[in-house]
């Protein structure tokens, strides 16, 4: 093998190794204030949280994923997921239905029977 052969696979082989990708992924929980609201009674503000416990798991988010990437070289994901207010101040909205800041029992209720 001729010193040139033998330099350019050691090149090669070098390049192979020690060539790399640059990853980056974020997530970013974006939260807003929790809407303030108040129950009616005692009942009502149980029968609101158990009903959105059961509710949230199976909930659809909106999730925003922006992806930049060169082959090989670099990659760059970005994902925004929405935090946990954003549930709850969207299951206030549906249940306090005359929008009072108030949850009655029957409100709860009603939030409690509806399909979803």
């Amino acid at each position: 093998m001729t010193p040139l052969i033998k330099r350019q696979i050691l090149c090669l082989t070098g390049a192979l190794l020690f060539c790399g990708c640059i990853s980056h992924r974020t997530v970013v929980y974006q939260d807003v204030a929790r809407a303030k609201v108040e129950f009616e009674s005692d009942a009502a503000a149980r029968l609101f949280y158990e009903t959105l416990s059961r509710i949230s798991p199976s909930r659809d988010h909106s999730e925003s994923t922006t992806s930049v990437a060169i082959p090989i070289v670099f990659e760059h994901e970005r994902k925004v997921v929405p935090g946990k207010n954003v549930e709850f101040n969207d299951a206030v909205a549906i249940c306090d239905s005359n929008r009072d800041g108030i949850i009655t029992e029957t409100e709860a209720r009603i939030f409690a029977n509806q399909k979803r």
